[in-house]
């Protein structure tokens, strides 16, 4: 289970790097394409880079939840120090909970991006529901990310969880 944590670490660091790359590159390319007579730029550049931003951070998820450096509440935490199973069952409740949670997402974005299929995105050639997919895809690989770190959790290792 480490390996695949290790390799859902990476896998999403480096597509989130390019999404972000690409991002910075068209807005640049647009910048410098506006100064060019006659070209103006692409009229696609803003929602392009919007829709790379909003993606590459739904994808980097993954990554602060397969290592645990997520927002969360420690009063329990602090509460259970002391007792390893009783820390060891926290940790899991808490990621059931967020497991639940990524769930719940790639079923509303599923549910959004099959009835956006009509929906004309501002980009050419691009529907909202394309636009959306993106939702569940986050969701689904966000919650295989908690479940490997709630097996990690349970197996015990001192290198793998929170």
């Amino acid at each position: 289970m480490i390996k695949a944590k290790e390799w859902m670490e990476k896998v999403s660091i480096v597509i989130s790097s390019v999404m972000t790359a690409a991002m910075i590159i068209i807005l640049f390319v647009n910048v410098v394409l506006r100064y060019i007579p006659g070209i103006g730029g692409f009229k696609w550049y803003m929602e392009s880079s919007q829709y790379l931003n909003v993606w590459a951070m739904l994808l980097i998820g993954a990554q602060i939840t397969v290592t645990g450096t997520h927002l969360k509440v420690e009063v329990l935490d602090s509460l259970v120090a002391n007792n390893k199973l009783a820390t060891k069952v926290v940790k899991v409740i808490r990621g059931i909970f967020i497991t639940l949670f990524y769930l719940a997402i790639a079923y509303s974005g599923w549910m959004l991006a099959s009835k956006a299929k009509q929906a004309i995105s501002t980009m050419p050639s691009f529907t909202m529901g394309q636009v959306y997919i993106m939702f569940p895809i986050a969701g689904i690989i966000c919650a295989v990310a908690s479940v490997i770190n709630i097996i990690i959790v349970i197996l015990d290792n001192e290198k793998g969880g929170e």
